[in-house]
Formats: C-alpha cells, structure tokens, sequence
C-alpha cells in the first residue's frame, strides 16, 4: 500500500531504472550526481512549489519567485556544490504584468547572488505553480548523506523553529509584532551556498533542513547506517519562540515543522576550529547540536532522555 511519500519513493526504486553508467549518485539525496569528465561532476535538482504548502496568499509575487529558487539552491548547498544554471517551468493563472516583474525580480536576486544563468523552461496557464530545476558543479568534494562516521559532531546552521512560528502566527492579531520580526525565516530563507562549499572539504555527510530536522536528520543516520544523540536544547533557536509557542508544541515547531533551509552536517571532532573560522567568516552561527552513536536516534533536553515521534514534514500526511 502506497501511503506516503517515502512509499512512493520505494515503489519507483523497485520499478523504474533510476540508474546508469554515469550516474554516481541516484535517487535518495538532495540532488542527483553525474559524472561528466574525468574529476568533474554536475549535481542536478528539481522541485515543484504550490499555493498552499509551499507558499500562501500572502505573500508577494517577489517572495514567491525568491523563495521558489531559494529552496532548491539550498539542495545544491546541502551537496556542497556550486549552482550554475536553472531550468524554470511556471504555471499561472494570467498574465498580469506588475506580478510577473515582481515575481522575476526574486528570481533575479539570487541568480545576481550566485552568478547563475536561466537557461530554458516552460510557461503555461493553469493553477499557480513554480517547478524549478538546479544544476551545480563541485568544488572540492561532493557531499551526500550517507557519510556520518561513529563519533562525528553533528552540527546545524543559523536558527531552526523560526519558519514554522511564523507559519503558525501568520494573520493572528496579537502576535502582529513577532510575525514581524519571524517572517524573513519563512518568506525569504537564505540557502547557505558559501557556507556548503567550504564545509565540503571536510563534512562527512550533510543535508538541508527543508522537513524538519527530526525528519531530515533521520535520512543521514537511514543513509549511513549509525544513530545519533541529538541534545534539543543545544539548538539555536529564535528567542521569540518561547513567548509565542505554546510548550506543548515547541518539539514539533523546534525539530519537526521544516522550512528552515538550513544545512545539518556531520563532522570530525578534529575540524571543529574549522568550523569555528567558517562560522566567524560568515557571520553565521554554526552549532554543535549532537553526536553520531552506532545505532538509535535519540533526543535530550538538558541531559533528559526525551521520547519523541516527530516524522517531519510529509505532503500526503492526514
């Protein structure tokens, strides 16, 4: 019985070929890898974005197109690639002149960031949709999930938790203020391109934070075999949260509600002075938030064992 998306996954897996003599790496990551030349490779993404679960009618045509290509450049950080060209399929409802320019205006903005060209696509009408696909190349080394050795730090990138409080505030009157201050995290994330290159010269696994970390930190200890100590309170998190969240949901708006687009890698305890001068290049908190064990994933809050069943995000969930 077909219930999920990972159901789905696997039904493809077993039935369709999803693999070839240049392909290095399949379906099961962030992006796709392919061998192209000798020592060089081309990471590849695609991702379809939705009224509804991926962005809503408040936001602007310039936050939509922003964000549509934001969250596929962060599949490329997680790889620790460098993005170079997109493909662009948009469905709309009509053609309205100010919506378009505005919505390309997003678009523009992280291709000026990132030097990447729009090489193709498609245009048709019907409901709104943006599907979006990113093609990258290696700079050092390719980073994939499957990489987490036996006493690895795991680390994360910026603040977790604020996309989904600001999700979960959006409209309410008296959280006006904090919608304010949290809305950046959820209409405008940054994909951490500089911080995945440099950090591929010695991460061993990495992957974006798009469906929660409970979720997404699952898929590296899946993907490479192990388990893995994971310390709630250690991570970095807005301030706000506290006031605007009530305890009994901060778990799931902490490790389990997505859209944080920040990276989750895996590290050498030897690197951590590495780390420590990317984080202070970059002006980016980077923070230790667990360890790789050998077999179970589980969660601590101030030394605590905590029992927690947080799946993450899943588009076909009741």
């Amino acid at each position: 019985m077909i219930r999920t998306e990972e159901d789905v996954i696997n039904y493809i897996k077993s039935n369709i070929k999803t693999t070839s003599s240049n392909v290095v790496k399949s379906i099961g990551d962030d992006c796709a890898t392919i061998k192209v030349a000798k020592n060089k490779y081309l990471v590849i993404t695609t991702d379809t974005s939705l009224l509804g679960p991926h962005f809503s009618k408040d936001y602007s045509p310039y936050e939509i197109g922003y964000k549509c290509l934001a969250t596929n450049l962060s599949d490329i950080a997680a790889m620790g690639c460098d993005p170079k060209y997109i493909f662009m399929a948009l469905t709309i409802p009509k053609l309205e002149s100010n919506w378009i320019k505005s919505f390309y205006k997003g678009i523009k903005k992280l291709t000026e960031i990132y030097n990447i060209a729009l090489i193709g696509g498609d245009t048709n009408r019907g409901p709104l949709s943006v599907s979006i696909q990113v093609i990258g190349e290696n700079k050092h080394n390719i980073l994939y999930r499957d990489g987490a050795k036996i006493d690895d730090d795991i680390y994360i990138t910026g603040k977790l938790g604020c996309a989904r409080a600001a999700l979960m505030i959006t409209g309410v009157k008296k959280y006006k203020k904090e919608f304010g201050l949290l809305k950046k995290y959820l209409h405008l994330p940054e994909p951490r391109i500089d911080i995945g290159i440099n950090i591929s010269k010695f991460a061993t696994s990495c992957i974006d934070v798009s469906d929660g970390i409970a979720k997404d930190l699952y898929n590296i200890t899946k993907s490479s075999k192990c388990g893995a100590d994971i310390f709630i309170d250690k991570i970095p998190t807005h301030k706000l949260l506290k006031k605007i969240i009530p305890s009994k949901l901060f778990y799931e708006v902490l490790i389990g509600g997505g859209e944080d687009y920040e990276l989750c890698f895996t590290a050498n305890k030897k690197d951590a002075k590495k780390i420590a001068l990317i984080s202070k290049k970059y002006s980016l908190p980077i923070t230790k938030i667990g360890l790789i064990t050998r077999n179970k994933l589980r969660y601590f809050d101030n030394n605590k064992k905590v029992d927690i069943c947080l799946k993450g995000f899943d588009h076909f969930s009741e």
